[in-house]
């Protein structure tokens, strides 16, 4: 495991998957149940999480591609200590996206060298919304700011 200089934390934005990360789920939901559909997709992706996966937030937020078309984007953040891997830590979400109509998982930034898992979330959120390029003094991007705060 990389060994943080000065205490500063490492972080690493590159691709990774983790062993419950498997999609056997339905591509889109089907039209006629959908609600139902998407709870029941959501929680057999929750319920594959380890026991240790902490659930840190979530953020729902329209999208405003063009006049008159948006959609809804929700994504369940999660943090899971990886014990025994090259780093620590590695932040996760379970995301929605209105517009393909499914769930995925998508893994955002791994790291090392925080005190504990707070630390962890704080920095690596804060992390991935710059590697995002998200002015979090923008009101665009205040829902963005206000769930980084509650960290």
């Amino acid at each position: 495991m990389p060994k943080p200089f000065f205490n500063k934390p490492i972080l690493n934005f590159d691709d990774f998957s983790l062993p419950f990360m498997k999609n056997p789920y339905p591509e889109e939901c089907g039209e006629e149940d959908e609600d139902s559909d998407r709870i029941q997709i959501f929680e057999t992706m929750e319920n594959a999480l380890p026991k240790s996966a902490i659930h840190i937030g979530s953020i729902e937020n329209d999208v405003d591609h063009s006049p008159g078309l948006s959609w809804k984007i929700e994504d369940h953040y999660y943090l899971v200590p990886l014990r025994g891997k090259e780093f620590e830590w590695a932040l996760f979400r379970i995301t929605w996206d209105d517009n393909w109509g499914r769930y995925e998982w998508a893994s955002d930034v791994r790291g090392s060298g925080f005190s504990d898992s707070k630390e962890a979330a704080r920095v690596m959120v804060a992390a991935m919304f710059e590697s995002w390029s998200f002015d979090l003094n923008s009101d665009e991007f205040e829902i963005y700011r206000n769930f980084l705060k509650k960290l």
